[in-house]
């Protein structure tokens, strides 16, 4: 197969400046999922309503608040979800010998998947939305390491856990734990090219 360096350096700068993405327009997934619900209509998470196009601060508050039945306000699912499809889509094309019907399966599959674990963390063990999202992420890089036997893959979800969930929370955890994936992923670029015979 040639020199090539290790694929894994793009699923880590995906998942990064998808991170720094939720940072920048966090203020758009406020409201999430409920933003356009009924006005007026009584939910178990709490009153949701909406006035035309614009909100004022008020309403958009009262959105925040119902959104935080899944104590999430900040969009981090959301890196999840594109940080895998990205993932799906890389492999899918660098392989290309898998059928688009078996690369389809994988990713909604995974997508169930993503979204059943993440209920399990609330329901189950009734963690907050940035600690469901974090393990999330670990879990997939920890996935990762083993498919490409990287021991620096590794060390990015050891270290990138750490940033997600023990120092910091919101919007800090997001930028810690995305510094952390882009410098595996520049660490990944700047690593010898795998050869034919080392790949073998």
């Amino acid at each position: 197969m040639g020199n090539e360096r290790p694929r894994y350096w793009f699923p880590l700068a995906l998942l990064g400046f998808a991170q720094l993405a939720v940072v920048a327009f966090g203020g758009m997934w406020s409201g999430g999922w409920f933003a356009y619900a009924p006005a007026g209509e009584r939910h178990s998470f709490g009153y949701v309503s909406l006035h035309g196009v614009e909100m004022s601060r008020e309403t958009a508050a009262a959105l925040d608040t119902s959104f935080d039945i899944a104590g999430r306000n900040d969009g981090w699912l959301f890196a999840v979800f594109a940080a895998y499809l990205g993932t799906v889509l890389f492999y899918a094309l660098r392989t290309k010998t898998m059928p688009w019907w078996k690369v389809a399966a994988i990713a909604l599959g995974g997508l169930v998947a993503i979204a059943l674990a993440d209920l399990v963390g609330y329901w189950e063990f009734d963690l907050d939305g940035d600690t469901r999202s974090a393990l999330l992420l670990t879990i997939g890089l920890v996935l990762l390491a083993w498919l490409e036997r990287s021991a620096l893959v590794l060390v990015v979800a050891a270290a990138f856990v750490l940033c997600a969930v023990v120092p910091a929370h919101g919007q800090l955890a997001l930028v810690l734990s995305s510094l952390v994936a882009l410098a595996g992923a520049f660490a990944a670029l700047l690593s010898r090219p795998k050869t034919a015979a080392g790949e073998a």
